[in-house]
């Protein structure tokens, strides 16, 4: 007799489905097979990772020494700076020697160790003294060549010495703006009601009475026990300003 179609197809055998555990040994067996398989690029794999390890290595060894060299030779040469000589700040003085160096200056340190932390306050330090020296441009680019810090002291007085440039070009308004800027970096940071101060004097000097009235309005709210809160009540004044 012949069977009908249906009865002629194929039984399926149950399939036989993996426990965990037999997936974890299947695929450790698969994995030791292909490594017995790719020696020579595992071989390979290895040699790539030795070689970036050993240069993250030097590379943070390399920063640090930078790093250290930049501090040493800013604090050596900051007592030209603190005593008013400039140019030997700048420019350092080969004919002193210290540990058998020649003093590098200011000028010297930000060139070489520039992207180090320890080189912020060599380029603020280089600033202020082409600053003092009617070197403006200069200046400016010394403040713009200071590296990021963790320090927000730091980082005010970098933008408090690209805002002093500023204002020397007559751009005002942009120089209140990083006046601003420099005062909010750190509420503990002395130096904030004083910036405060000039950004309120350039917005004057700019024709932006709202912002100016704004500032004033703050150093009188933020620092009215101080020496500073006579100054802000008279330039108020001045704008007919109710206190």
């Amino acid at each position: 007799m012949i069977r009908s179609q249906r009865d002629l197809a194929e039984v399926q055998q149950p399939t036989h489905k993996l426990t965990q555990t037999e997936k974890l040994l299947l695929r450790y067996e698969e994995t030791l097979e292909w490594m017995r398989n790719n020696q020579r690029i595992l071989s390979g794999v290895a040699v790539v990772l030795v070689a970036v390890i050993a240069g993250l290595w030097w590379w943070t060894g390399q920063r640090k020494a930078n790093n250290e060299r930049a501090a040493t030779y800013t604090t050596r040469v900051m007592n030209y700076y603190l005593s008013g000589d400039y140019r030997h700040a700048i420019d350092g003085d080969q004919s002193h020697k210290v540990s058998g160096e020649p003093l590098y200056g200011l000028r010297y340190v930000v060139k070489e160790y520039g992207s180090s932390p320890a080189a912020t306050e060599a380029a603020i330090a280089l600033g202020n003294s082409y600053y003092y020296l009617g070197k403006y441009d200069s200046a400016g680019i010394a403040f713009k060549a200071a590296p990021s810090n963790d320090d927000p002291v730091m980082m005010a007085s970098i933008e408090a010495g690209k805002a002093t440039i500023l204002e020397h070009s007559g751009n005002k308004t942009e120089a209140a703006k990083l006046f601003e800027k420099a005062a909010g970096l750190d509420k503990t940071n002395p130096l904030d009601a004083e910036y405060l101060v000039d950004a309120a004097r350039d917005y004057g000097d700019a024709k932006q009475k709202d912002d100016a009235v704004r500032v004033w309005q703050k150093i009188l709210q933020d620092y009215g026990a101080t020496q500073f809160d006579d100054q802000a009540k008279r330039e108020l004044m001045k704008m007919n300003v109710e206190l």
